[in-house]
């Protein structure tokens, strides 16, 4: 293709990659060579546009495999925390119910003790009691003892008066 000629000119002009030719045959020359040099610059521009549309189908194919992955591992990441979660509410309710069982068992040990204390308390009376009644057993029995031997003397005297 001609982009200017100018007539007058020798030896021509070039502009744009082009050689302007002042004669019409050496024009049309140029211009065939010019057609085929654009129809290879045509082939290398449709050659790099092809490279660059599977380079682009490639990266994009990788960026959607990367994505996929991404949201597989979101949904893992996603389903760990609910689990986590789960896991979590479930030890906070059970620390709960042992914390309410705990507080139970104190309540019942205090009860208990308070019982302990107050039978420990009645067992140290009645000890008290029976170390009083075995003493006051014993002075009964040291007087019935004394009472008797006395008793006894005097029927023994009062048998010797009566066989005398």
């Amino acid at each position: 293709m001609v982009k200017e000629l100018r007539a007058g000119s020798a030896d021509g002009l070039r502009r744009g990659g082009f050689t302007l030719l002042s004669s019409l045959g050496g024009a049309q020359a140029w211009v065939a060579m010019d057609t085929v040099s654009l129809e290879h610059q045509i082939q290398s521009v449709q050659r790099h546009i092809s490279f660059l549309k599977k380079e682009q189908m490639a990266l994009l194919r990788d960026l959607h495999l990367e994505i996929l992955r991404l949201q597989k591992r979101c949904s893992e990441l996603t389903h760990d925390l609910e689990m986590r979660e789960a896991q979590s509410h479930q030890q906070e309710a059970a620390s709960r119910e042992l914390e309410s069982k705990c507080r139970a068992l104190e309540s019942q040990l205090e009860a208990r003790a308070a019982a302990n204390a107050e039978l420990r308390r009645e067992v140290a009376q009645r000890e008290a009691l029976v170390s009083a009644l075995r003493c006051s057993l014993r002075t009964e029995e040291r007087r019935f003892l004394e009472e008797l031997r006395r008793r006894s003397h005097r029927a023994t005297v009062l048998g010797t008066e009566l066989q005398k």
